[in-house]
């Protein structure tokens, strides 16, 4: 399998949740503009740097942000739309219901990882309040963007529960 080639055999519409169609757009409008922030800081930081000798301050920390909303923006698009790296040792040879439990079996899998990664990160996230961490050079809080990894690791969660209901009432078979 290549990277992001959909599997057609585990895949589970949910198009016709309009909220789910909600989420999306937004998810992935915040992609685009995170994209476009980090080329834009990027770009603007290297004519800064050699034409004046003055880099962005803080140039490090902004791109650090943006990939953080970036990554975590992706995360459920990807999750939902099993689109992730995935290494089929068994899926080849399984046919019927050894297909159908081994798909259970990467949905849990991948459920429990999402929500063990949205406790981890909301403990991590009540930590940096608490402390008020910021960033060195610009001074910029951390706790939101723990809350924001958090809260999005938990919308994969809930994609992933959606997707495993859906799959489980279809027994296994394509919608």
């Amino acid at each position: 399998m290549s990277l992001g080639e959909r599997r057609d055999d585990l895949h589970v519409d949910l198009s016709d949740l309009w909220i789910v169609g909600v989420i999306v757009v937004i998810l992935r409008m915040t992609v685009m503009l995170a994209a476009t922030g980090m080329m834009l800081v990027t770009v603007t930081n290297v004519v800064l740097r050699y034409l004046f000798a003055s880099p962005i301050s803080g140039n490090d920390e902004i791109i650090q942000y943006l990939l953080a909303i970036l990554i975590f923006a992706a995360f459920p698009i990807v999750t939902v739309n099993r689109r992730h790296f995935a290494v089929s040792l068994f899926a080849g040879r399984a046919r019927g219901r050894a297909l159908f439990y081994s798909h259970m079996l990467e949905f849990a899998v991948s459920l429990l990882g999402c929500a063990i990664m949205t406790w981890k990160l909301a403990t991590e996230a009540q930590e940096l309040f608490a402390e008020h961490m910021t960033t060195m050079v610009l001074g910029l809080p951390q706790g939101p963007l723990a809350v924001w990894m958090s809260a999005l690791s938990g919308i994969a969660a809930m994609g992933l529960v959606m997707v495993l209901v859906r799959y489980i009432r279809s027994g296994g078979d394509r919608p």
